[in-house]
Parts: C-alpha cells; sequence; structure tokens
C-alpha cells in the first residue's frame, strides 16, 4: 500500500475524534448573555446528545446555562445553527435518508 492511502486511512480515522473535541470545547468555553437582562450566564448542568455528521456520529455533553439575576436558561446547542439543531440534532441515532 502507498503512501497516499495510508495518510488517507490515518486521516479518516482521526477526523471525527478532533471534530468532536473541538466541538466539545467550543461548547465548554461558550458562555453566554442572558437575553432577558444581559448578564453572563453560569452553566447550571450538562446533558448528553449524539449528533450525526458526514463523519459519523459525535457524542456531546451539550450546557445548559442560567442568569444569576432574572433565571431564564439557555443551551449550548444554539452553538449548532438552526438546521443542526432542528434537523441533526437528537437522542435517537438518525434514520432513513
Amino acid at each position: 500500500m502507498g503512501l497516499l492511502f495510508e495518510l488517507e486511512t490515518r486521516l479518516e480515522q482521526e477526523l471525527p475524534l478532533r471534530l468532536q473535541g473541538t466541538l466539545q470545547e467550543s461548547l465548554d468555553q461558550y458562555r453566554p448573555q442572558c437575553r432577558d437582562c444581559g448578564l453572563l450566564m453560569h452553566r447550571h448542568h450538562r446533558y448528553f446528545r449524539s449528533i450525526a455528521t458526514r463523519y459519523g456520529l459525535l457524542e456531546l455533553q451539550i450546557p445548559v446555562f442560567r442568569c444569576g439575576d432574572c433565571r431564564s436558561m439557555t443551551s449550548g446547542a444554539e452553538l449548532l445553527g438552526d438546521e443542526e439543531r432542528y434537523r441533526r440534532y437528537s437522542k435517537k441515532l438518525p434514520t432513513g435518508p
């Protein structure tokens, strides 16, 4: 087997792990401002979700935030964008096309 094949194979194996690590790091560093009062929100808890990507299934810990002042809450899932949040973001494995 040639060098190109070996490099492609290694990259195919590493890419999902790197993608998951980078995405989880972004979620961990995210700290939103409250939409109601403008204060920085605090991490309240996390929940686990699987996200289907073209590189495979990613297992992520999605943070949930609460405002210490007005008690409103939001999720780090908003970083995924509307399409991913509503179409690809799910507890369940994707089924069908």
